[in-house]
């Protein structure tokens, strides 16, 4: 357990700060749907169908994509056994509301589903999206940015986006729900994130036997992290129940969108502090558990009412410490908090990492003082080495 201290007052930090939307809510786009078919060199079939989900002017299909707050991220999507991609549009059309391009494979969604050619046609899927993104008057053109792209899966889905990798490391981010366990050599190199999540009571993909091997075998990964949803079955992102289970079908699902959107918008955008509402507090009393190996360490600020909650996932057993800043001046010394000063900096955590990889300190912000601007970065020590966070900015009136 972290020691939590509280910082000093001479911080003088003021409270009430707001709290941010739960990443379960519809963002603050309209969701577009342009169903497409197309021709492509890398595809395994000979005409590719796909769902493309996207930030419109308007809800509807085939609207104008919203090019003023543009451009966005690309996420590939790669469905189930017997599912085609309308079968997801829901949790899809949420992701577009955030700001999301989801490009969601329909080939391989019949009786016989064959992976390998679901892994080809996704590849193609990305760079047709990415040539038409780059095409002048397509509809898709000027749309998409030069983030690093991103692949989602269900079930047979994760196997096909991790085949990808075999050939093609397009992605580097790629989370995996109620994942079906394969021959994959491409788990044991992935060198990027990898983010797991299953229902404790699937029966389709029962967790030990797949979801938990799949977490496992991704060694060599920069993040992962592994999220149980209890009470959850195979088919909580899908639109529809499907099955009886402990936790409703409207939970299920509204974990999905909580813990996708957060996860991408961390590993896509930056933003990490929406991990706050995943691994933190902000998860308190909510049907889940989770775990994590990050060598390269997470660090989410939450500011509720006159507390702040510094979190980070980190790898178990590590020494952990956070500390905290006033100002906005780079940090001037090489062996102490990089970005923070040293003279005004105080440690509002310390101890060892939890052996499930999360930790978080909650501390009393003291009340009343000029506006300022809070610094806070986290590092993790092993072996007279350390892995530093992110320096997290924090705007306080």
């Amino acid at each position: 357990m972290l020691k939590s201290l509280q910082i000093v007052a001479g911080l003088a930090l003021s409270c009430g700060l707001a709290s941010a939307q739960v990443l379960e809510d519809s963002g603050p786009y309209p969701a577009g749907l342009s169903p497409v078919q197309f021709s492509h060199p890398l595809a395994a079939n000979s005409t590719v169908l796909a769902r493309i989900y996207y930030p419109a002017e308007s809800e509807g299909t085939d609207t104008p994509p919203r090019l003023a707050d543009g451009p966005y991220p690309l996420v590939g999507f790669s469905h189930g056994y017997f599912a085609p991609p309308q079968f997801y549009s829901e949790l899809c059309k949420h992701l577009a509301s955030h700001g999301f391009v989801v490009a969601s494979i329909g080939t391989e969604a019949g009786l016989f589903q064959n992976v390998d050619r679901q892994a080809h046609d996704t590849h193609a899927l990305l760079y047709w999206m990415e040539e038409q993104s780059a095409t002048s008057g397509a509809f898709f053109e000027g749309v998409l940015d030069d983030s690093d792209w991103a692949v989602l899966g269900h079930s047979f889905g994760c196997v096909a986006n991790m085949k990808i990798l075999e050939w093609d490391d397009v992605f580097t981010v790629a989370v995996a729900m109620e994942p079906r366990m394969n021959d994959l050599p491409s788990l044991s190199t992935f060198d990027g994130a990898l983010h797991v999540i299953a229902g404790s009571n699937d029966i389709v993909n029962p967790p030990q036997n797949n979801a938990v091997p799949f977490y496992d075998e991704a060694a060599a990964t920069r993040r992962r992290t592994y999220t149980v949803i209890e009470g959850a079955g195979h088919n909580g992102p899908l639109d529809f129940p499907s099955a009886i289970n402990p936790l409703s079908h409207a939970e299920q699902h509204r974990l999905h969108r909580r813990l996708v959107t957060g996860l991408l918008q961390a590993e896509v955008r930056g933003r990490e502090d929406d991990c706050y509402q995943l691994f933190g507090g902000g998860a308190a009393g909510e049907p889940i558990t989770s775990e994590a190996v990050c060598a390269q360490p997470i660090l989410w600020v939450e500011v509720t009412g006159t507390d702040l909650h510094v979190g980070g996932a980190s790898v178990p057993d590590l020494r952990w410490a956070v500390a905290a800043g006033v100002g906005t001046t780079p940090f001037s010394s090489p062996t102490w908090f990089p970005g923070i000063d040293p003279q005004q900096a105080r440690l509002i955590a310390k101890g060892l990492v939890a052996p499930n990889g999360l930790s978080e300190t909650t501390t009393p912000l003291p009340s009343g003082g000029p506006a300022t601007t809070l610094q806070i970065r986290g590092g993790a020590f092993s072996l007279g080495s350390v892995t530093w966070t992110r320096l997290a900015t924090l705007s306080l009136p």
